[in-house]
């Protein structure tokens, strides 16, 4: 009877413990707020920073369209989502291009649905975090798109990186996953990882004129999923390696062979500086890969290389010039210094020039005196 009362007593405790759990889940869930911001005067905010400033920890924030200037920290733990879903009609430029876009310093945040501009530095920022989201953005113009730096087990995923000088960069950053991700037409690498290992990079679409930056840590990530039955990025039956493209269009995944027509490349695929990708995507799908290009701007990007080019062309025509002028000035000074010199040269010559030395003066004294003696 004392056994039977025991164990009474123990799922008692227990069905307590679960009812006392799920009660403070419902009053944690209930305590969280939804915040909303519009750049006209129809939410409860105009400024997405200011409604961060305002939330309290798991709040959500939503975003109506419209194009907001400015450069958002983000230190709270909260979700940030457009209201549309699309990055091209809820847009945050820079207010200030020498600043970092958009900052995360805080575990656990989520950032979705924005497109991301106007930065002369990093257009997503996570710095010292852990577990955030960062979702279906467009980042363009920045010096580094996304950029990590001692944050790890975070989700970067689909996400549009183009028109950056780097596309997606990691610093110190382990364990992420950065997956369905589109990194082309970057200046510069798509992605780069510095002291960062164990990071699952798969079913990305890469194709920049560097697409990996080249470095041994490379082969210390895994470059692949294992096969999986699923739609990948371009279409094709199975989440595997990446999609790798050039800007010749012959890059690995558009040269490749495919004779099973999995639409994985029969043969794996080697990463610069190290690492493998086993199961590099082949575009079995006809038009999937236009599809993907559909959301690009080659134009956009050869402009970019242009404005560099001539950039960089004026930069070496104003050296030129101001070599050239350096050295006029230079011939000119050593010029003036040497008819200065000469002149001078002259003029000391002329109230230097000897005249009748002691030894002549006193032979003409003795003889004139020897003439006289004579007479």
């Amino acid at each position: 009877m004392r056994r039977i009362n025991r164990q009474n007593f123990r799922a008692f405790k227990l069905t307590a413990l679960a009812i006392t759990l799920a009660v403070l889940c419902t009053c944690s869930t209930s305590s969280a707020s939804t915040l909303r911001v519009s750049s006209t005067t129809e939410g409860d905010y105009i400024s997405i920073q200011a409604a961060i400033d305002k939330a309290e920890v798991g709040d959500t924030i939503y975003v109506s369209p419209g194009t907001y200037v400015e450069n958002l920290k983000i230190n709270k733990q909260v979700q940030i989502w457009s209201e549309s879903r699309k990055p091209e009609d809820t847009v945050i430029r820079a207010a200030d291009p020498t600043k970092n876009t958009i900052e995360i310093s805080v575990d656990r945040a989520s950032f979705s649905g924005f497109a991301i501009e106007g930065s002369e530095k990093a257009g997503i920022l996570l710095t010292g975090v852990k577990s955030c989201y960062i979702n279906n953005n467009r980042v363009q113009g920045a010096k580094d798109g996304i950029l990590l730096k001692g944050s790890g087990s975070n989700t970067i995923s689909n996400n549009l990186v183009t028109l950056d000088e780097k596309g997606i960069r990691l610093e110190s950053s382990n364990s992420n996953d950065i997956v369905d991700n589109i990194i082309a037409y970057n200046y510069g690498p798509g992605i780069a990882l510095e002291t960062s290992s164990k990071n699952h990079i798969y079913n990305n679409y890469f194709k920049n004129d560097e697409n990996v930056k080249e470095k041994t840590v490379n082969a210390e990530n895994i470059w692949q999923s294992p096969l999986k039955k699923r739609e990948n990025i371009i279409r094709g039956p199975y989440i595997g390696g990446n999609f790798w493209a050039n800007l010749e269009g012959k890059g690995y995944s558009e040269t490749g062979v495919d004779e099973n027509s999995n639409g994985i490349c029969d043969t794996s695929y080697n990463i610069t500086g190290g690492g493998t990708d086993n199961y590099p995507l082949f575009p079995k799908v006809p038009n999937a890969v236009k599809a993907v290009e559909s959301n690009l701007n080659a134009s956009a990007y050869e402009q970019g290389l242009a404005d560099r080019e001539k950039a960089t062309s004026s930069e070496i025509t104003v050296n030129k010039t101001e070599e050239a002028t350096e050295t006029s000035v230079e011939n000119t000074t050593y010029e003036n210094t040497t008819d200065e010199n000469a002149t001078n040269e002259e003029d000391s010559e002329e109230k230097e020039s000897p005249g009748p030395g002691p030894g002549v003066l006193g032979l003409a004294i003795g003889a004139a005196y020897f003439l006289r003696r004579n007479r």
